[in-house]
């Protein structure tokens, strides 16, 4: 079994793979191959977490990132083109984004009709994809921004994550000035901060509160370097209430 953070509300699963360490490859659970991870291992572990979840492994849909803006609406067919977002309002589709480190967030509206994965490290972030997905979803789909639900997954924190001042200058409200000229930016206080701006409630706006860096449980870029896995944050709406 994959070790996960698994949440669920009512037809809605969504959550974060954990590193699993010691298990599955030499970096644990990755969706991603590397230089020690054939690809043929990554399409086999991303299978098992589609599976573990009670979804088809061809409805599981990861798009390929660049830290980009661009979000694809999704019928069951992963992207063409790559895309730091993805949304569908199909049920028995499993969402995905991968990270290390960079927040994966989670949207859904009330009435369990719409989901989006979208992957916002500092340069996402800073182009505010979150919004702009919450945008999406209102025009797409006739959703209002208070019927939306978000969950931010474990990233870097605001008292782990260092950057500097070409980072740091985007986000004047989320960043804090140490003694030795780096900063520390608060990377999930920000994402928060564009999804009020763009209409949700505060009360629907969730966090899992764990430091990627911190937290060995969880693959870190910034902790592990090149050694590093990633992670997927997922969600899905199953054809039947978990409730």
């Amino acid at each position: 079994m994959i070790e996960l953070l698994l949440h669920r509300s009512g037809r809605i699963l969504y959550g974060i793979t954990l590193r699993n360490a010691g298990k599955w490859s030499a970096r644990g659970w990755t969706a991603l191959p590397a230089s020690d991870v054939s690809a043929r291992q990554a399409e086999s572990m991303r299978h098992a977490l589609a599976l573990q979840l009670g979804f088809s492994p061809e409805a599981f849909i990861v798009p390929k990132q660049i830290h980009g803006t661009t979000i694809a609406v999704v019928d069951g067919r992963a992207p063409s083109e790559p895309a730091d977002g993805v949304v569908t309002n199909r049920q028995g589709i499993l969402l995905g984004v991968t990270c290390a480190d960079c927040c994966g967030v989670l949207l859904w509206d009330e009435h369990q009709s719409v989901i989006a994965a979208v992957h916002s490290g500092w340069r996402g972030t800073a182009r505010n994809i979150a919004g702009k997905c919450v945008r999406l979803l209102c025009e797409r789909f006739g959703v209002v921004p208070s019927s939306l639900h978000a969950w931010l997954s474990p990233c870097a924190s605001g008292t782990r994550y260092v950057v500097g001042h070409d980072v740091a200058t985007h986000f004047p409200r989320s960043s804090k000035p140490r003694e030795d000229g780096s900063y520390l930016f608060d990377n999930t206080a920000e994402i928060r901060l564009e999804l009020l701006e763009a209409g949700l409630s505060d009360t629907n706006i969730a966090s899992a509160g764990i430091c990627t860096i911190e937290n060995e449980n969880f693959h870190s870029y910034r902790r592990d370097g090149d050694r590093s896995g990633r992670m997927v944050a997922f969600i899905g709406i199953q054809q039947h209430s978990l409730e």
